[in-house]
């Protein structure tokens, strides 16, 4: 299937949530779908995508503007993988911290120290 530069598909916002590691997920659902945009749609499945939201319908040169967006982002920052992983070590053994904020900042002020002391 060829690449999917951008679909429009009108939505309803189901439900919202946070997560653990500060993220938000968006839970939305479509009206009926024809064959060819549920095909587009599966091709963005676990894809990182430009989302435009709205409760009216785009102009065309919304749409253009969002389809000229260019992702520059590959996964996940090294900052979010740097606090994931500090989570999982976080589940591994609380070292006695009642809550990952505390867990976090701690251990990131360690690792802060340690490079400034790196530093002539």
């Amino acid at each position: 299937m060829e690449k999917v530069e951008g679909i429009l598909l009108p939505a309803y916002v189901e439900s919202i949530s946070t997560r653990k590691d500060k993220t938000v997920k968006v839970i939305l659902s479509t009206q009926e779908l024809s064959p060819e945009q549920a095909g587009q749609l599966f091709t963005l499945l676990n894809k990182l995508i430009v989302a435009y939201i709205s409760e009216k319908e785009p102009a065309q040169s919304e749409i253009d503007l969002v389809d000229k967006i260019n992702p520059e982002f590959s996964g996940k920052s090294q900052s979010q993988r740097l606090r994931n992983v500090f989570y999982k070590l976080f589940e591994g053994n609380k070292e006695g911290y009642k809550d990952f904020d505390s867990y976090y900042k701690a251990k990131t002020e360690l690792f802060i120290e340690h490079l400034k002391s790196k530093i002539q």
